[in-house]
């Protein structure tokens, strides 16, 4: 089974390094946003408790994905069906920064196909602002008890070395674990 999740603050990276992850692993991407808002009558509301466990389950029961996206309270459930986990775990800073480019690449607009939304508030914020002080502890717990593979991330260079890495290999056969291409991330290439 081929199962990577994505996690770490909004803003971070997670949806842009899930799709390049699901093109050069040929693997399908899944973003968590696009399955726990539904759309109904033109406008998109939350899934309730009970409706976004249960889609949960139905999604990291597949063989093969790329999940990117928290949700703290089915975060276990992911974690104990993926076969590695990368946290991008950036500074505030650097979040509210890719928040503020994505908004501004995608012009305040939900891009949906692509999973990004572009909802800012001043309480998605503030939860940001917070997240390494309130979240990043109970994401550290759940990822010292995983059994699995993990990377930690700290800046997006890393992340530009670990896509890298995985670009000079190309896909991997179904054969090959994927385990091995999740080490630890080598020097970006020259940019020619």
């Amino acid at each position: 089974m081929e199962r990577i999740a994505v996690i770490g603050c909004g803003g971070s990276g997670k949806t842009t390094l899930s799709r390049r992850l699901g093109e050069l692993l040929e693997l399908p991407v899944i973003h968590i946003d696009d399955q726990y808002w539904r759309e109904v009558d033109g406008a998109r509301i939350e899934s309730t408790p009970e409706q976004w466990r249960q889609r949960h389950r139905e999604l990291v029961a597949r063989d093969r994905w790329v999940i990117d996206g928290m949700k703290l309270g089915v975060l276990e459930e992911r974690l104990a069906a993926a076969s590695a986990v990368i946290f991008l775990d950036l500074p505030a800073v650097a979040c509210l920064s890719g928040i503020a480019r994505r908004w501004l690449r995608f012009r305040g607009r939900d891009r949906p196909e692509l999973g990004v939304y572009v909802n800012v508030s001043w309480e998605f914020v503030r939860w940001v602002c917070s997240f390494r002080r309130r979240h990043r502890p109970r994401v550290l717990a759940l990822l010292g008890a995983y059994d699995g593979h993990v990377v930690v991330l700290r800046r997006r260079r890393d992340v530009c070395r670990l896509l890298d890495q995985i670009g000079r290999r190309g896909p991997p056969s179904r054969n090959r674990r994927r385990r091995r291409l999740m080490s630890a991330p080598r020097p970006c290439r020259p940019r020619s």
